[in-house]
């Protein structure tokens, strides 16, 4: 009995360390590159704002700054997103925001799966 249990245990010890999985290596430096590269700059006149992108968190014309802008601030009207060489613009209206910095909330978190942009700030 006490040697199929340690049999039962040497065995399992063996098929854990088959199965754990080994760490990706560090990511290519050009996706580092890309994430330093994300910025962002926003102006509002109050209920329109035009929110000039650059970097690779932009590359879907956006829809993922759309998404969290809609999450964060609620109801968005008369959007557009345009491409003029290598920045996006996107403008848009809120006529009743969720919150005073919902706009610059939904820039961190659009932005943030390809490295989050900081200390944004719409200014009139």
């Amino acid at each position: 009995m006490r040697l199929n249990t340690l049999a039962a245990i040497l065995f399992s010890a063996i098929a854990l360390t088959v199965a754990v999985p080994t760490p990706e290596a560090s990511e290519p430096s050009e996706l580092l590159d890309k994430r330093d590269a994300n910025g962002a700059s926003c102006h509002k006149s109050s209920p329109a704002y035009t929110v000039t992108t650059w970097g690779s968190w932009d590359d879907d014309w956006g829809i993922g700054f759309l998404d969290n802008l809609r999450g964060q601030c609620g109801a968005v009207e008369n959007w557009g997103f345009s491409y003029s060489g290598s920045s996006g613009q996107a403008t848009f209206r809120l006529y009743k925001p969720a919150s005073s910095n919902c706009v610059e909330n939904a820039i961190w978190l659009a932005s943030n799966p390809t490295g989050a942009i900081w200390g944004v700030t719409c200014t009139s």
